[in-house]
């Protein structure tokens, strides 16, 4: 399985740090990693707690589930803000899903299973409820934290590349009044 990847991430207008992070790490066995995370509110706290995630995942095996992966996250921002974050892990075409907060989760050419786990990464979760399900070749997925509507349909934008999809849904949906994030995967075998 080949996941092409693509993403756009933009701090609140008039902040220098963003409270937004992305992550997207692919292993030589075709696996792959895609997170969005939101610090909560913006500007240089948000900015840590969405760091202190960030480096959670980029030290984390590909082996790890994503139920785990989520309570390793919610351990290191204890002492943050907290943070919304929404998790995909992939190995060849199953994929396993878990989101706490308000981080979307939109997708195309397949139907995604997701129950949103109530709570703020860092402070209180309850439980982690994670979805799995087999993707589709050529199924398109888009992760977006709450700076970007999601008053769309991902399939109007299934003709554009990920790089220009994100960059046209950001450019149309982008709320001014906090930090912003879209990305999108497209599944191929």
């Amino acid at each position: 399985m080949i996941v092409s990847a693509a993403h756009v991430c933009l701090p609140m207008p008039g902040e220098l740090q963003n409270g937004d992070a992305v992550i997207v790490r692919h292993s030589v066995a075709g696996n792959c990693i895609l997170a969005v995370i939101d610090g909560l509110g913006h500007g240089p706290d948000a900015a840590h707690a969405s760091r202190a995630a960030t480096e959670v995942l980029d030290l984390l095996s590909f082996d790890t589930s994503v139920h785990d992966a989520m309570q390793e996250m919610h351990h290191a921002l204890r002492g943050t803000r907290g943070a919304a974050a929404t998790l995909c892990i992939t190995k060849d075409f199953p994929l396993e899903i878990c989101a706490v907060g308000n981080v979307a989760l939109m997708c195309a050419n397949c139907t995604i299973p997701l129950l949103l786990s109530a709570g703020v990464l860092g402070h209180q979760v309850n439980k982690f409820r994670v979805g799995a399900c087999r993707l589709s070749n050529r199924a398109r997925v888009a992760l977006l934290s709450d700076g970007v509507s999601v008053r769309f349909r991902l399939e109007d934008y299934k003709h554009l590349e990920p790089v220009d999809a994100c960059r046209e849904i950001m450019n149309r949906y982008r709320r001014k009044e906090d930090d912003a994030t879209v990305l999108v995967a497209d599944v191929r075998d």
